[in-house]
């Protein structure tokens, strides 16, 4: 008995009925008549009952400052300590047990706001199935709507998409990071709340001073919840191990634990780019190019080699224009060979139109490195040896352009953290000496100067004066 071949035409015909069945199969379930599930007015137990875990002593206490009725909430927690999985957990409770209300969630940028998005999809996967379905009627990845009528949306930072809503209660999360905060808190998001009297729950990690979330920490009517590590190893969410790490990190990178872990504010005076100068340069329209893109523009690469220690990186700026715009960054594994370095240049530049210049840190490699680009296929690679005058000139153009407001960048917390990291001093002779702490690395520094260097060689470069 042969076998019959299918056609095209049966492949189609085959897709679109089991479309149609599933078609028909979600709206038999829309269609079945949900239980009505009491649920719990008081969000403590609703974590327990519904959600299935069990609030810290921390954790309760935002809980039970919403309430009793508590309007403005400013949370400084460390990091890892629970307070994406809390917040999340008080957004569903307050639209499951609250009817036609509006919860936003905003972020510097779409990726930030969707992380806090994909928390509230987890605890709603953790409630049993017919008791979800009695309270979520349609659940997408930035919008979740309830069958009281209330929906939960995550948005960016953006003025254009915020304004328009309305809104009961709005959740902002890493706010020290927006780079219009003196505008958007005050002209967009505040307004919101007018004829709602609703609460705003601001988040962050300590970063800057010339914030509007460091104001509202100082601000006595916002009621300010701040949890150190010491907290979160109390109530078990820390281990022992992860503690000792902490520690470690307490010797090694000291501003690093104050920051991320003790959740207080530092003075960064001896960082060459300061924290309140990066929190600028976020923009959260951006969002990075995918090495496998084909994206059109004029870019320039910028490629720091590892040594012994150290990792390879490569960061590519597209200029239009004065305008100069992080596209794409990359950190090669430990090891990695400076051959996969060159195979991911080459790869770069024959996908992505148009690769003007490569800059390459030949300092210990030599010119022998380019001439291996060249062979490769790289004819824009140059070589850029450094030494103290040259990164002198390359760290104060790239302090430049962002001072300007000519160089801007996607919301990329552990980029910010390494250009935050650079120290610099005065020399006897009246130069700028660079470093960075034991334990760190400044690799995607110098390799994101090298960058904007080249795409602003042929201009000279004006020194700054440092203050």
């Amino acid at each position: 008995m042969s076998r019959r071949r299918w056609s095209e035409e049966d492949y189609i015909k085959s897709t679109r009925w089991k479309r149609e069945v599933e078609r028909l199969e979600r709206k038999l379930l829309r269609k079945r008549p949900c239980k009505k599930v009491k649920l719990p007015g008081n969000p403590v137990k609703f974590c327990t009952d519904i959600l299935g875990f069990t609030p810290t002593s921390y954790q309760r206490r935002l809980l039970e400052a919403v309430v009793r009725g508590h309007r403005r909430i400013v949370l400084r927690w460390a990091r890892q300590s629970g307070k994406t999985w809390i917040l999340a957990a008080l957004t569903i409770w307050y639209c499951a047990t609250h009817k036609n209300r509006l919860a936003l969630i905003v972020a510097p940028g779409l990726r930030q706001s969707m992380i806090l998005s994909d928390k509230i999809h987890d605890l709603l996967n953790r409630i049993e199935p017919t008791t979800r379905r009695s309270i979520v009627s349609k659940a997408l990845r930035t919008v979740i709507r309830f069958r009281n009528g209330s929906q939960i949306v995550a948005l960016p930072n953006s003025e254009h998409l915020l304004r328009g809503y309305t809104a009961h209660l709005i959740i902002v999360d890493e706010a020290a990071f927006f780079h219009n905060d003196e505008t958007i808190f005050p002209h967009v998001l505040m307004p919101m709340m007018a004829t709602t009297n609703g609460i705003m729950i601001v988040s962050s990690t300590p970063w800057g001073r010339k914030t509007v979330f460091y104001q509202l920490n100082q601000d006595p009517d916002w009621l300010l919840i701040h949890i150190p590590w010491t907290k979160a190893l109390e109530e078990g969410i820390y281990s022992p191990d992860f503690a000792r790490e902490i520690l470690k990190m307490k010797e090694t990178r000291p501003q690093t634990f104050k920051m991320e872990y003790e959740a207080e504010f530092i003075e960064d005076i001896d960082a060459w780019l300061t924290q309140d100068l990066l929190a600028k340069v976020v923009d959260e329209a951006l969002e990075y190019y995918q090495f496998d893109a084909r994206p059109r523009g004029r870019f320039y690469i910028g490629v720091d080699l590892a040594e012994k220690v150290d990792y390879s990186a490569i960061c590519v700026v597209d200029k239009n224009q004065d305008q100069l715009k992080l596209v794409h960054r990359h950190k090669f594994p430990l090891g990695t060979s400076l051959a996969s370095v060159i195979g991911y240049v080459k790869a770069l530049r024959d996908r992505w139109s148009r690769v003007e210049k490569v800059y390459v840190d030949i300092t210990k490699q030599g010119e022998y490195f380019i001439e291996d680009m060249h062979e490769a296929g790289i004819p824009e690679a140059k070589g850029i040896t450094f030494t103290q005058q040259t990164k002198q000139e390359m760290a104060q153009l790239m302090k430049q352009r962002m001072a300007e407001g000519r160089f801007k960048m996607p919301y990329d917390r552990e980029l910010l953290d390494e250009l935050n990291i650079e120290r610099y001093e005065f020399t006897k002779t009246g130069r700028i000496s660079f470093s960075h702490p034991e334990g760190t690395h400044d690799d995607q520094f110098w390799a994101l100067a090298l960058a904007i260097y080249a795409a602003e060689q042929e201009k000279t470069p004006t020194l700054i004066r440092i203050k």
